[in-house]
């Protein structure tokens, strides 16, 4: 395959003594209590203090989308019209240039547009991205988050990326709807390049749209984070198949609680959890699962739309026939110690027409891999591979 690297890039390197210190307090009095944890909104706010005083912009947006499916792989979808939204965060100056670039995140399974976000330092991929210089499109998909929650069976992977083939012509367009019109005194801005970033099912979706779309419906580039369809581990599969049997019975609403589903209630059904519990969750996609990280994704862990889920093994299919169909320089990451997906060599040879390819490896990560201590490694070395598109 023309163009191909390979390279390992470890985690950041914490190296430092240690050393035991011994506090004497006066006999009875009551050591110090530990601070309470930040609240969201409180971590929330220090984000939002970190990139205004780093001249980074950070803009809510929306985007009106139709749920059909004009993409290579054959499902069901409603033909709606909805609503995604996310945000827009870049280095000011850049929004102003001639001819920007952005870059579009689809966020997999379990997961949302937190996945990109999280409000911790060092651990937004957005903020750290712009503060190397890159722009950043970040979404909840359909059925995830923010954006509207139609029923779970009306949408599926297909309509997912026909879907991102229309945010991608809206990014070139500048049709879309930002919120913060102080922020951006232009208007939205239109985009001349657009990359195309997925993790997981996210990056299945990302393939599905380089090989199904073309003009300004394509995407420029690839990334594409944690994902093989030749190598989804054993472990992946239990739990995917348990969720698709929650499907098989109908689902739960997407923001129903713990228990049994109330047929009573309004909310439209169709979802589930891949993951069931917080210790499941986290083991699956952590290299260590008593990190900070981990347990604030466990917080936010969503639920995953039936028809997403139930039209994932087609799709296997469909990119084993398709994927010599992506013409664009394709990126992809993995992580050392993933439990979900294994070895992507036999993947990423699928890209036959791609012009050129390079693979990492981040060290010391699991699934989620822009979460884990090899993060910022992963970025610089993104950062540099997007300046070169």
């Amino acid at each position: 395959m023309p163009g191909t690297r390979r390279a390992v890039i470890a985690g950041a390197a914490t190296a430092a003594a240690a050393a035991l210190a011994l506090t004497l307090l006066p006999l009875g009095e009551p050591e110090p209590a530990a601070a309470p944890a930040p609240t969201a909104e409180e971590r929330a706010g220090a984000t939002a203090r970190r990139m205004d005083e780093a001249g980074v912009v950070d803009v809510p947006v929306s985007f009106t989308v139709t749920n059909g499916n004009r993409s290579r792989l054959p499902c069901n979808s409603d033909g709606e019209e909805y609503t995604v939204r996310g945000h827009l965060t870049a280095p000011a100056e850049l929004l102003t240039a001639e001819d920007p670039a952005v870059t579009l995140y689809q966020h997999g399974q379990a997961a949302g547009e937190w996945f990109w976000r999280m409000d911790e330092p060092g651990l937004h991929h957005a903020e750290e991205m712009a503060l190397l210089g890159q722009a950043s499109l970040t979404l909840d998909r359909l059925g995830y988050g923010d954006s509207d929650r139609p029923d779970g069976m009306a949408m599926c992977l297909g309509s997912q990326a026909d879907m991102t083939a229309q945010v991608i012509a809206l990014l070139r367009e500048g049709d879309y709807t930002a919120q913060d019109t102080a922020a951006l005194p232009g208007g939205a801005p239109a985009f001349d390049h657009v990359t195309l970033a997925g993790h997981h099912s996210g990056a299945q979706i990302a393939q599905i749209t380089a090989y199904s779309f073309e003009g300004d419906r394509a995407p420029d580039a690839l990334v594409l984070m944690a994902w093989s369809g030749t190598g989804v581990t054993d472990r992946a599969n239990a739990r995917f198949f348990g969720g698709l049997a929650s499907c098989m019975q109908g689902g739960v609403p997407a923001g129903a609680g713990a228990g049994p589903p109330d047929p009573g209630a309004d909310d439209p059904a169709g979802y589930t959890y891949v993951d069931v519990g917080a210790t499941s969750y986290t083991r699956a996609h952590f290299h260590d699962p008593a990190s900070t990280a981990a347990a604030l994704a466990a917080a936010s862990q969503d639920r995953t739309p039936c028809g997403d889920l139930g039209t994932q093994v087609e799709a296997l299919s469909t990119d084993m026939r398709a994927l010599d169909r992506v013409d664009v320089p394709v990126l992809f990451a993995f992580a050392e110690h993933d439990t979900r997906v294994g070895e992507g060599a036999e993947h990423t040879a699928l890209f036959t027409g791609a012009p050129e390819t390079r693979t990492v490896t981040v060290a010391d990560a699991g699934h989620y891999l822009v979460l884990e201590p090899g993060a910022p490694a992963l970025r610089e070395e993104l950062a540099a591979w997007l300046e070169e598109r």
